[in-house]
C-alpha cells in the first residue's frame, strides 16, 4: 500500500493526538483474542490478523488484565501493518480462486463409525468445476461409488484397482459457491469375494469390509466470480440515491465504521479527520476506494479501537463494551448499541435479558476458550508432550479429542444453564469412539464427540477426571499428586500454596514404580518439616487421582505397586479414590462457588481483586447459591455487582 508523508502524518495525528486524558482506570488494551474477534465482527474478515502479534502478558491467571497489557513500539508496528492488511481485504473484491487440493478423511465422517459411507461438509470457494477422487480401502468386493450432493443423488462411478487394497473412483462435478454436503456410498456390484488366502499354512488376517476412506477435491476450474464478500457490505453502507463515491457517502460509511469500531458515538470533528483521508486520496489521484482504505486504517490504529477506556461508569456504551468483552471477547452487536443509545441497557431486567441472550449466542464460545481455557489450564494441552515410550497411544488425534471433550462439557453448562457443581461431578460427558475406548467405557459409534450418559461405575464425570485436565496436571513421564493437588487448590478452591522453598531435593524419578511407589516417595518427602505444611494440603488431593496415569487412563497399579488412592485432609476428613474425593469437594459447595466467583470476576473486570471486593464476592456467592448454583445466575450476579457499577 502506497503511503505518502502527508497521509502518514494525518494517520499519526488521528491515532495519538486525540488520545484521551488519563482515565480513572487503566486503559484496557485488546488482547490478541479480543482483537481477532473484534475485527471478525466489525468487518466479517475470515482470518486471524493478530496471529503474529507478540504474546500477551498475563496477570492473576488471565491474559486480559489491563495492567499487564502494555503497548510496545514493536506491537504498534504490528497494529499498523495489520490495519493496512485488514483495510485492503475488507474493501477489495478478490478474484476467482485458483485451483487447490482439499482432502477429507474418515476422521471427519458424520455417519456412524462403522458405516462404509463417508459424509463430509466442504466450503466451495467459488462456483465452478471440481474433480473428485474417492478412495475405498478394504476387501476388493465388486462395487461402484454413488455420490450425493446435499442429499440428492448425483452420479455413479466404477472403482478402479490400486495397490494394497486401495481403489479409486474419479468424477467431475459443477458445484455452486458455498458449503455443501457430499456423501459417497458403496453400491454392491456383485457378491463379496472370498478372503481365503493362506500364507505358510496359516490363514492371512482377513481384510476389513470395504469402506470409503477419503474424498479428495481438486478445483475450482473455470471458476465464476464469487459473490461480493460480506466485508464490502460492512464498509460501504451508503445507499442510492446518493452517489456512492461522494464525500457525503464517505462520511456516512466512515461514521458507521467508526461508531462500531470505537464502540460509541463519533463526534463531528472526529468524522472530519476521517473524511479528510478520502479527500486527500482523491486529490492525489489515488481514488475514493483508496481514501476509504486509509480512513479504515486510521480507525483501526486509533486508541479508541485498540483500547477500552472507561471514563464514566454510568455511560451505557461503556457498559455495552464491558458486557460484550466479558461474554464474547468481542465488540457489542447492534442490539447492545441500540439499548445503550436508548439508555435502557442498565435497567436490571434488560441487563439480565441481554446476559441470557448473549450466553445463548454462539459467540459465548469465547467464554469457554478464553476464560475456561485459562481457568482450567486447558490451553496447556496444546503444548504438553507425554513420553512416547511410556504412552505410545497418545497422539494428536487423542489430544484433540481430550481438549474438545472439556470444551463441549463447558459449553453444555452454559447452553443448558446447568449447575456449576457439574464442574466437580456430573453423570455425563462428551465422547467419540476413540475417547470412549481410551476411557474403557461402552463403545460410541461415532467419530464426532457426542453427549454420553456415564455408567455409575465409570470413575468419570466433572472436569477433574477428564483426560485433558489430568494430562496438563502431570509430568510428561509420570503422574504428580503434587501438581494435581495444587491444581485443585488453585482452580477449585482458590487456595494456592506458596512456591516451594529453595534447596528442596527432587524426587528420585528412577525409583518411582520400581523400588518405591509415588506415595512412598512423597511420604518420605513430607518428613522434611519445611515441606510438610504445604504438601499436607496438596498431596492427599492428588493421591485421590492416582488411579489415572499421566494421560488420564485408568490404572490399578503404579509399576509393580498397587495404587493407594486414599487421602486424609488437614481437617481430618478421609476418602478413598476419585469418586470419594469429588464428594469431599461437594461437601463444601460454597468454597467452590466462591472460588469460581472470584475467578470469573477477575476475568470480567480485567484486574485483580482487593479487600474492598469482598462484599461483592459474597453477594455473587449468595445469589448463585439461591438459584441452585445455575451458571446464568453466577454470570448475572457478576454483572449486577460489578459490571454495571463503578469499576476500580
Amino acid at each position: 500500500m502506497k503511503r505518502t508523508p502527508h497521509i502518514l502524518a494525518l494517520l499519526a495525528s488521528l491515532s495519538f493526538a486525540q488520545s484521551p486524558d488519563p482515565p480513572r482506570v487503566n486503559a484496557h488494551r485488546l488482547n490478541r483474542a479480543e482483537y481477532n474477534n473484534t475485527v471478525r465482527d466489525l468487518l466479517a474478515i475470515d482470518f486471524q490478523p493478530a496471529a503474529d502479534f507478540p504474546a500477551d502478558d498475563s496477570g492473576y491467571g488471565f491474559d486480559n488484565i489491563a495492567g499487564a497489557l502494555s503497548l510496545s513500539p514493536v506491537l504498534m508496528e504490528k497494529y499498523l501493518a495489520a490495519a493496512e492488511k485488514i483495510a485492503r481485504a475488507a474493501t477489495v473484491t478478490p478474484p476467482p480462486p485458483k485451483p487447490t487440493v482439499a482432502r477429507h478423511g474418515r476422521g471427519e465422517n458424520r455417519a456412524a463409525g462403522k458405516s462404509p459411507s463417508l459424509i463430509v461438509a466442504h466450503r466451495f470457494r467459488a462456483e465452478g468445476d471440481y474433480t473428485l477422487i474417492i478412495t475405498v480401502t478394504g476387501r476388493n468386493d465388486p462395487a461402484r461409488i454413488a455420490l450425493s450432493l446435499d442429499g440428492k443423488p448425483y452420479r455413479l462411478r466404477p472403482l478402479e484397482g490400486g495397490a494394497e487394497n486401495r481403489r479409486t473412483a474419479e468424477l467431475s462435478a459443477h458445484v455452486p459457491y458455498g458449503e455443501h454436503v457430499l456423501q459417497a456410498d458403496l453400491v454392491p456390484d456383485g457378491p463379496p469375494i472370498e478372503d481365503t488366502e493362506f500364507i505358510e499354512g496359516k490363514s492371512k488376517k482377513p481384510l476389513p469390509d470395504p469402506s470409503v476412506n477419503q474424498i479428495e477435491l481438486r478445483g475450482p476450474y473455470n471458476a465464476l466470480q464469487p459473490p461480493p464478500p460480506e466485508s464490502l457490505k460492512r464498509v460501504f453502507t451508503c445507499a442510492p440515491p446518493a452517489d456512492p463515491k461522494s464525500l457525503d457517502c464517505a462520511r456516512a460509511d466512515l461514521a458507521n465504521l467508526a461508531r462500531r469500531a470505537w464502540r460509541r458515538p463519533v463526534s463531528e470533528p472526529e468524522l472530519d479527520s476521517l473524511v479528510h483521508f478520502v479527500q486527500t486520496a482523491i486529490d492525489q489521484g489515488d481514488g475514493f476506494d483508496r481514501g476509504i482504505q486509509l480512513g479504515l486504517t486510521a480507525i483501526l490504529v486509533s486508541p479508541h479501537f485498540l483500547f477500552r477506556i472507561e471514563r464514566d461508569p454510568s455511560n451505557q456504551f461503556e457498559l455495552a463494551s464491558r458486557l460484550s468483552y466479558f461474554l464474547w471477547s468481542s465488540m457489542p452487536d447492534e442490539e447492545l448499541f441500540r439499548l445503550a443509545a436508548a439508555g435502557q441497557l442498565s435497567q436490571p431486567d434488560v441487563l439480565h435479558a441481554q446476559v441470557r441472550r448473549m450466553l445463548a449466542n454462539g459467540k459465548s464460545r469465547a467464554l469457554v476458550d478464553n476464560f475456561g481455557g485459562q481457568w482450567l489450564e486447558l490451553r496447556n494441552i496444546d503444548s504438553v508432550q507425554p513420553d512416547p515410550d511410556r504412552f505410545p497411544n497418545f497422539n494428536d488425534d487423542l489430544r484433540r479429542d481430550m481438549k474438545r471433550e472439556t470444551q463441549l462439557f463447558f459449553q453444555s453448562i452454559i447452553r443448558d444453564d446447568r449447575s456449576i457443581l457439574d464442574f466437580i461431578d456430573s453423570d455425563y460427558t462428551y465422547l467419540n469412539a476413540r475417547l470412549a475406548k481410551f476411557y474403557g467405557l461402552p463403545p460410541v459409534d461415532s467419530n464426532q464427540l457426542e453427549r454420553v450418559q456415564l455408567p455409575p461405575d465409570s470413575h468419570r464425570g466433572g472436569v477433574i477426571t477428564q483426560a485433558a485436565i489430568l494430562t496438563v496436571s502431570s509430568y510428561p513421564n509420570r503422574t504428580s499428586p503434587v501438581l494435581r493437588g495444587k491444581w485443585i487448590l488453585e482452580n477449585l478452591l482458590n487456595a494456592a500454596p506458596p512456591p516451594p522453598p529453595p534447596g528442596v531435593p527432587n524426587l528420585d524419578e528412577k525409583a518411582v514404580g520400581v523400588s518405591a511407589s509415588m506415595r512412598q516417595q512423597l511420604e518420605a518427602h513430607r518428613n522434611n518439616p519445611v515441606c510438610n505444611a504445604c504438601h499436607a494440603r496438596m498431596d492427599p488431593l492428588g493421591f485421590g487421582l492416582e488411579n489415572y496415569d499421566a494421560i488420564g487412563h485408568w490404572r490399578t497399579e503404579d509399576g509393580k505397586f498397587p495404587i493407594d488412592a486414599t487421602g486424609k485432609l488437614p481437617n481430618g476428613k478421609t476418602f478413598d479414590g476419585p469418586d470419594a474425593l469429588k464428594q469431599i469437594l461437594l461437601s463444601d459447595k460454597q468454597a467452590f462457588t466462591k472460588c469460581l466467583s472470584q475467578k470469573l470476576l477477575i476475568y470480567a473486570l480485567g484486574r485483580g481483586l482487593e479487600e474492598s471486593d469482598d462484599a461483592a464476592i459474597q453477594s455473587i456467592v449468595s445469589a448463585t447459591v439461591a438459584s441452585n448454583y445455575k451458571f446464568s445466575a453466577l454470570v448475572e450476579a457478576v454483572v449486577d455487582t460489578e459490571m454495571s457499577g463503578s469499576p476500580k
